[in-house]
């Protein structure tokens, strides 16, 4: 018989500070934490201090290989994201890079309504839809209005 590995011996303690201890040196700390995830870790769940992508953060750890999977499958997707959102905010022309990137599916063209800013925020969650890590497909966003716009409309009407 074997005698137990040191691995084995560690204590609770040790394994703990071992898991919060730095990543090596040769990983990228600006990636997410899911392997082989090609994008940048923004959230923090939990204070960990290890980061991950938007699609993988608020999903359970074993969705993650089927997330990444997708997130692979759609990196179109994000090439179109990153081209509305390098077209500038002049309203024609991005909007001209989201009417030819959709010809296929216009039901994700831009509302008439949505600004650049509400528009790259609604693709967001679209590629988030398509990977599995969101439940519902988003629908157009627009802006809501303030109290000085929407009241004149909504007044009740005026006694005599």
């Amino acid at each position: 018989m074997t005698a137990p590995t040191t691995e084995a011996r560690r204590t609770a303690r040790q394994l703990a500070q071992a898991a919060s201890a730095e990543p090596p040196r040769d990983v990228d700390p600006t990636a997410c934490a899911a392997h082989g995830c090609p994008l940048r870790g923004s959230v923090d769940v939990g204070n960990t201090g290890r980061f991950q992508c938007h699609c993988h953060a608020h999903a359970t750890i074993d969705r993650w290989p089927a997330i990444t999977q997708a997130i692979r499958q759609h990196e179109w997707m994000l090439r179109i994201i990153r081209d509305v959102k390098a077209a500038g905010s002049q309203h024609t022309q991005w909007r001209k890079v989201a009417m030819l990137a959709w010809a296929v599916e216009p039901e994700m063209a831009p509302d008439a309504n949505e600004t650049q800013a509400l528009y790259v925020a609604r693709l967001l969650q679209d590629f988030e839809f398509r990977v599995g890590a969101r439940e519902h497909k988003p629908g157009p966003q627009v802006r809501q209005r303030t109290m000085a716009e929407w009241a004149p409309k909504h007044a009740p009407a005026q006694s005599r």
